[in-house]
Order: structure tokens, then C-alpha cells, then sequence
């Protein structure tokens, strides 16, 4: 095979459809590499978002806790009654 396959007519008034099969290949493939990187992004981005959300979870279940304890402390300073800052011990 040599270069008269490339000299033919039928070839040479083709050269435009072949050119643009070319680069809508070449676009397909940059699409495609785009795509997957974002997807992978956004993967990321949402386990982000999951770790976040958990995180105020807990954050917001200890924030609760110190609430009560702070609530009860109150309750009982207004009784006259004191929490003790360690164990009870007896008399």
C-alpha cells in the first residue's frame, strides 16, 4: 500500500468529512475525561458533606447534654441545693 490510496479523488473530496469525524472524536474523548473528573468531585464533595453532617450531629448531641447539665444546675441553685464538683461521699 502505498500513498496512491491517499491520492484518489474519492479520498481527497472526503478529506473534510474525515477531518471533522476526527475532532468530534477528539471532543467525545476530552468530554468524556471532563466528565469522570467531575464525577469524581463530586463524589469527594459528597462524602465531604456526609462528615459534615454527622460531625454537627454529634456536636449538637453534646451541645444538648451541656444544655441539661447547665439547666439542672440552675434549677438546683435556685432550690438552695449545689452540684458538687466530685463523687458524693457520705456524712
Amino acid at each position: 500500500m502505498g500513498g496512491d490510496l491517499l491520492q484518489s479523488r474519492v479520498v481527497l473530496k472526503q478529506t473534510k468529512l474525515i477531518l471533522l469525524i476526527i475532532l468530534y472524536g477528539l471532543g467525545l474523548v476530552f468530554c468524556r475525561y471532563r466528565v469522570e473528573g467531575l464525577s469524581k468531585e463530586k463524589l469527594a464533595a459528597q462524602e465531604r458533606i456526609n462528615y459534615l453532617r454527622e460531625s454537627r450531629i454529634e456536636l449538637q448531641k453534646r451541645f444538648q447534654e451541656t444544655v441539661k447539665i447547665s439547666q439542672i444546675a440552675e434549677m438546683l441553685d435556685s432550690t438552695g441545693v449545689g452540684i458538687t464538683a466530685g463523687p458524693p461521699y457520705e456524712i
